[in-house]
């Protein structure tokens, strides 16, 4: 009976050595993060070439071009997106910066006011 209850403890041993390693090979690969702005233009951009090949088959021209020029404008809304994202980044580094500025020239200040009144 012992033995039996050690050929299954062994048996789950392995089996959760094999769920390691599955986990470890699917967690050591980085996954890119998307803002909620690109997964939605990447799944319109989808349903859009889906319409134009749609319309190709029925050889539908005016709605084809109005298709790519809508597919071309959601392409540039998503790349002002992103360039606004980054702009507010750099403001917020700056912003930073200039708040460690203030703080340094306020404790300046604060120094040459406590000098002076020692002095008095």
């Amino acid at each position: 009976m012992t033995g039996n209850m050690q050929d299954a403890f062994g048996n789950d041993t392995a089996q959760l050595n094999a769920l390691m390693q599955v986990i470890n090979e699917i967690t050591q690969y980085k996954v890119p993060h998307y803002q909620m702005h690109e997964l939605t233009s990447k799944s319109t951009l989808r349903e859009l070439q889906y319409l134009i090949d749609d319309c190709n088959a029925l050889d539908d021209s005016d709605m084809i071009d109005t298709l790519n020029q809508t597919k071309t404008e959601v392409k540039y809304l998503a790349s002002v997106i992103n360039d606004l994202r980054e702009r507010i980044k750099e403001r917020e580094i700056e912003i930073g910066i200039l708040k460690i500025q203030i703080d340094n020239l306020q404790a300046d200040g604060q120094m040459m006011s406590d000098r002076l009144r020692r002095g008095n």
